[in-house]
């Protein structure tokens, strides 16, 4: 099969499957840089999609894994209580992908079709969908953990109060008597 390349601001992408991955907007070739430095996941989060979508006649399987492992990181993403720094599951697929690009193709533009790109997603997925399974337990862990430590503090709130407010009298008490102790040995009336 006969393939053109559309190349049009640094984005590179095939004919054949365009119709399918040119519904949305997104990246179409595997960013060049995999700088951990960068602080925007989207590229590789956006790249992988495109995947997806480009794989969804001739790949349904693959697609579809893509796809749930898109929907548990939305899913992650959208509960309102996050607080890491980073999105677990896009340094997963940053990961990925720059291993790709980094020992496999590092200077040569991968369109979302690639075949060798597509041939190395289908065997990295299982370890891909492990590693997902792993972050959304440690998450949920943390946020059990969390509501726990919460209800924890709120049941003790009152008796945190009382100790606060003894500790600091005791702090006052024992200033003053510092203070007393240094002003007599000065010799202050």
């Amino acid at each position: 099969m006969m393939r053109a390349f559309f190349v049009w601001l640094g984005v590179v992408m095939t004919f054949p499957a365009l119709g399918a991955v040119l519904s949305e907007p997104g990246v179409y070739s595997l960013p060049m840089n995999c700088s951990e430095l960068l602080p925007d996941p989207s590229p590789f989060t956006q790249y992988f999609e495109a995947v997806g979508r480009g794989l969804v006649s001739s790949n349904r399987p693959l697609a579809t894994k893509i796809f749930k492992v898109i929907a548990i990181r939305e899913r992650i993403s959208d509960a309102a209580d996050r607080q890491r720094d980073q999105h677990p599951i896009d340094v997963l697929i940053r990961k990925t992908l720059c291993f790709y690009r980094d020992t496999k193709e590092p200077l040569k533009a991968v369109t979302y079709d690639d075949p060798d790109f597509v041939s190395y997603l289908k065997g990295a997925m299982p370890e891909i969908e492990k590693k997902v399974s792993e972050v959304v337990y440690q998450w949920e862990f943390d946020q059990a953990q969390r509501k726990q430590f919460e209800k924890i503090v709120e049941k003790n709130s009152q008796l945190i109060q009382k100790l606060k407010m003894e500790a600091q009298q005791n702090a006052d008490s024992e200033v003053n008597k510092i203070a007393q102790k240094a002003k007599k040995q000065v010799g202050d009336p």
